[in-house]
């Protein structure tokens, strides 16, 4: 490894070096979870028109203050049905919630407010009837041209809604990254093998896979290795030739068989960093994305690491990528947590009341102790932080 970074440092190299992918259109119905690569403007006002917002009858407030105390119904005014107008006098119009206010109207009453008797509507004493009670306003949620939705926003549900009531049905969106996962080790066997006495069921393209895919970060596939350096040569030179991100976990320490990092570095050079002062995840290496390379993350192969450098480097990295605004989340801590290593923490927390709890590993390839996670705090070095106080969360 090289002398050791601060988070902060490798945090940079990192982010100074990513550029965004190019954009595509996708159909409304596959937008979910993509980052929108465009502004999307209301195409007219909305509510389009003064909406009813309660079954009742709607008046001009007018006759109202003048004393009159029954209309006579002329007709009802349903929803999805063109505009009434509503006559000048002792007139009313019966309205259903969501129809368009008619004309010359300016005040819903609620039926529950009113009894009808012999085709008129009688409000009941001293109800209110008061300027657009009642009444959504045209325009009073956005007007036409407004920006609805900026650019770098991911797309949930309620985003989605949202297009399908502006009529965008096609999508301006980031190019989905694609990206190659390479494990490594002999001692590693797929999922559904029988293991033998030394051998352990390979757990990293799950978790790794489940990061990406679930937020919608790239199209990412993955192959093992074993730990055969002419193969793992080949296996990256290929990686390097069609993605545009890999990620690498396992051999990239100091022993005998960690192929990894000197196979990357005859194939690319010195990386930007490998070694960050932080435990777990102290191999951490990384290669800035040339011309004919892409961004390469070369991840320790310990399960815990795996996952504390994926949160706290790499799914911010891909975000990025997709032009997501970088955003810092803290979060106040549970208890009072004592860090008594000269290292950076990055440990996972569970949320207890709002509150994280930080839950350190007994080492990083328990990776059991994960289990109910919500995510990964950073812990400054050697430190007592109180309940209540501020940490950092990836």
């Amino acid at each position: 490894m090289n002398p050791l970074i601060s988070p902060a440092e490798a945090t940079k190299h990192i982010t100074d070096s990513l550029v965004t992918t190019e954009t595509e259109v996708v159909n409304l119905n596959d937008a979910l979870n993509r980052v929108l690569a465009q502004d999307i403007v209301a195409d007219r006002d909305s509510p389009p028109f003064d909406r009813v917002m309660m079954d009742g009858i709607c008046i001009n407030t007018y006759n109202h203050i003048l004393g009159s105390w029954r209309y006579k119904i002329i007709g009802t005014q349903a929803a999805g049905e063109k505009k009434m107008l509503l006559p000048k006098g002792e007139f009313t119009i019966e309205v259903m919630t969501g129809a368009p206010l008619p004309t010359d109207a300016n005040c819903v009453i609620p039926v529950e407010q009113i009894d009808i008797v012999d085709g008129y509507a009688l409000p009941h004493d001293g109800i209110d009837a008061d300027d657009y009670q009642f009444i959504h306003r045209q325009g009073s949620d956005c007007k036409q041209g407004e920006i609805i939705l900026e650019k770098g926003t991911v797309l949930t549900a309620n985003e989605l809604a949202i297009l399908a009531s502006l009529g965008a049905t096609e999508i301006k969106v980031s190019r989905l990254p694609k990206i190659q996962l390479l494990t490594t080790g002999d001692e590693v066997i797929a999922p559904e093998e029988t293991p033998t006495d030394y051998q352990i069921r390979r757990s990293h393209p799950s978790a790794i896979r489940g990061l990406i895919d679930a937020n919608k970060l790239g199209e990412i596939s993955d192959q093992h290795l074993t730990d055969d350096p002419e193969a793992i040569e080949s296996a990256i030179a290929t990686a390097l030739e069609s993605n545009d991100v890999l990620i690498l976990t396992g051999g990239i320490s100091m022993g005998k068989f960690d192929w990894v990092a000197p196979l990357l570095k005859k194939l690319l050079g010195e990386p930007a960093f490998h070694g960050v002062s932080q435990r777990p995840g102290k191999p951490f290496a990384f290669w800035k994305p040339t011309e004919t390379s892409p961004v390469v993350f070369a991840l320790p192969g310990n399960p815990v690491s795996v996952m504390a450098t994926m949160h706290r480097y790499v799914l911010p990295a891909l975000k990025q990528m997709l032009g997501q605004p970088l955003k810092t989340q803290k979060v106040s801590l549970a208890e009072d947590f004592q860090w008594n290593t000269p290292l950076t923490g990055i440990l996972a927390y569970r949320l207890q009341d709002g509150k994280a709890l930080i839950c350190p590993p007994s080492n990083s390839g328990n990776h059991l102790a994960l289990k109910g996670s919500q995510g990964f705090a950073q812990i400054s070095p050697s430190s007592l932080h109180k309940a209540d106080s501020l940490v950092e969360i990836f």
